[in-house]
């Protein structure tokens, strides 16, 4: 079980990074502030603004969702493992998911692997044909579920044992179009998520080098730029500083939100 930690940055939203499931306290505050949008009641609209995300405030509340912690320590009681996204998405106090993980960047065919514990992954789900990337597309509905409410959907990489490096610029750039192809605003024959189309990505990067990440991200902005929708691009850098791994990443391109975990630390 996670600690949950406040992170206040300037200039980025301030997040509660949790485990999901983990119960995480926010403020009483008010509604968020969206874009106009048709509803069949005023409660309906409410209800969007009061779950929405809304990088212009400061109390915006992030949950990892994907990798079932309770379960791993807890393999008898099934009954409380991680549910769907769907169920979570009802939750009116978070704003923002993002999936974990994206834990090996190149395998099988070229393309990356993903690993959601109980809920999608290669040996249950099955692989696109030639590679070991675990075909999701049952998600797609519960994924446009929560941004039907509002909700930003992210695709974190990395993680604590990811693979999750470049040896180069190039390849991080050339990597990025991947990503945008498979689960953002690109197109592909493997997109693990289906004709869902997630809200950005998540830098989780606890090993390795911060070679490349910077190119990364900015090919991912350059996709992004002139897109019909909002793409969002966050870090989630451990408590140390500056941080081993994105420290320097941090410092060279611009990150919308940063979701600082202290909860290996004292």
């Amino acid at each position: 079980m996670l600690t949950r930690i406040l992170l206040v940055q300037p200039h980025f939203a301030t997040i509660v990074k949790c485990d999901i499931v983990t119960r995480c306290p926010r403020s009483a505050s008010s509604t968020l502030q969206t874009r106009p949008a048709p509803f069949s009641t005023i409660e309906d609209a409410n209800l969007l603004r009061a779950t929405a995300f809304d990088n212009s405030r400061s109390d915006n509340l992030a949950v990892y969702y994907g990798q079932n912690s309770y379960g791993a320590t807890h393999g008898s009681d099934t009954a409380n493992w991680q549910k769907n996204l769907a169920t979570y998405c009802q939750d009116n106090t978070i704003n923002a998911f993002p999936i974990a993980f994206m834990n090996v960047f190149f395998s099988t065919g070229g393309l990356p692997e993903i690993n959601m514990a109980n809920t999608c992954n290669a040996n249950d789900q099955g692989v696109f044909p030639g590679t070991s990337l675990a075909q999701c597309q049952f998600l797609a509905a519960d994924i446009k579920a929560c941004q039907a409410r509002g909700k930003i959907v992210t695709l974190s990489l990395g993680g604590a044992t990811g693979a999750a490096t470049f040896s180069s610029d190039a390849q991080a750039q050339t990597f990025a179009d991947t990503v945008w192809n498979l689960f953002l605003g690109g197109s592909s024959s493997t997109r693990p998520f289906g004709d869902a189309v997630l809200d950005g990505v998540d830098l989780d990067i606890e090993g390795g080098s911060s070679t490349g990440y910077a190119a990364f991200v900015t090919r991912i902005r350059s996709h992004a730029n002139g897109a019909s929708k909002k793409y969002y691009v966050t870090a989630a850098p451990q408590c140390p500083f500056p941080d081993a791994y994105l420290g320097a990443v941090l410092n060279a391109v611009a990150f919308d939100a940063v979701y600082v975990q202290c909860e290996s630390y004292d």
